[in-house]
């Protein structure tokens, strides 16, 4: 469904494909920032610091839960294991690593698979030890069947088997759909009852819908900022307008300062996405006051302030 980030991933059966510690894992996160049009937007994405065997580079995955799967890009670990032989394993498939263990915020992962992908022609700058290389994303797969609470003021992750019980108590929980390793969460926009595709990976957009519906939520006679949105191998067109309306998520009102219709993606794919009832998508941006909690096990969501 996703409008900006066009993932085409298949989704594998592989059980608990990400294996990490057995206790509650806390991973900080970090913002990557950028500027959108003329203007510098904080929250362009969510990196999550990450550090190989036998090299001694710090190194980051943007955390996009528009993936199904997780995956490292090939033209990056090339680069890496130029450098670092020992960092790569020799005689692995150019499109997959089995086995493949790594540390994200100095938590242990195993990866039982995991794609590898080519994104772009880049490769390491090794000479500037402060650059953000982002070699990799990370996907549902590290939150599935697992509790997931992304603590954005404090900016970390925690995920665990299932809620605490003092934690539960403080929330109002809310079913969502959760299938094919895609969150879909209910809200209500305009008084009609709808799901928003949930994409961490479309982190600068606070509601991305279709041309109509976000007019609608428009302050009147606003302008519209134009920016482009890469999706992989193509651009597309980001329309952004003010708005001082509000959705209903979770059982209260959240207010919308902006509002964004993508230009660039086909007749069919909107008209499928209606049909099947899919409002729209949301990123980070909606949530930032919040702790957002989302248990895949039990498809089951709430909200913290």
């Amino acid at each position: 469904m996703c409008y900006c980030t066009a993932k085409a991933q298949p989704v594998t059966d592989i059980s608990e494909n990400l294996v990490l510690p057995s206790k509650a894992t806390s991973i900080a996160f970090f913002w990557q920032g950028d500027t959108i049009g003329s203007k510098w937007e904080e929250h362009t994405a969510i990196l999550l610091p990450v550090k190989l065997k036998n090299c001694s580079k710090l190194f980051f995955m943007q955390f996009d839960l528009g993936a199904p799967n997780s995956l490292f890009y090939k033209n990056k670990l090339a680069a890496i294991q130029a450098k670092y032989p020992k960092a790569i394993p020799p005689g692995e498939s150019d499109n997959k690593l089995t086995n493949f263990s790594f540390t994200i915020d100095k938590k242990q992962i195993l990866a039982k698979q995991i794609e590898v992908k080519q994104f772009d022609s880049s490769g390491i700058n090794w000479l500037d030890k402060k650059s953000i290389e982002i070699i990799g994303t990370i996907g549902v797969d590290l939150i599935d069947g697992k509790v997931a609470m992304i603590d954005y003021p404090n900016q970390k992750i925690t995920i665990s088997q299932a809620i605490a019980t003092k934690l539960k108590s403080k929330l109002i929980l809310t079913d969502f759909i959760y299938v094919q390793k895609r969150i879909l969460l209910p809200a209500i926009i305009k008084n009609k009852q709808t799901v928003l595709y949930f994409d961490t990976g479309s982190s600068m957009f606070e509601l991305l819908t279709d041309k109509k519906t976000a007019q609608s939520l428009a302050v009147a006679d606003s302008q519209v900022v134009q920016s482009k949105v890469k999706s992989w191998n193509n651009y597309l067109t980001a329309n952004t307008i003010p708005s001082n309306d509000s959705i209903e998520i979770n059982g209260s009102k959240t207010a919308i300062r902006k509002v964004t219709f993508i230009d660039g993606i086909s007749n069919s794919q909107a008209e499928q996405m209606m049909k099947m009832g899919i409002g729209g998508m949301t990123g980070n941006k909606l949530f930032l006051a919040y702790t957002l909690i989302i248990d895949t096990k039990n498809k089951k969501f709430g909200l913290l302030r």
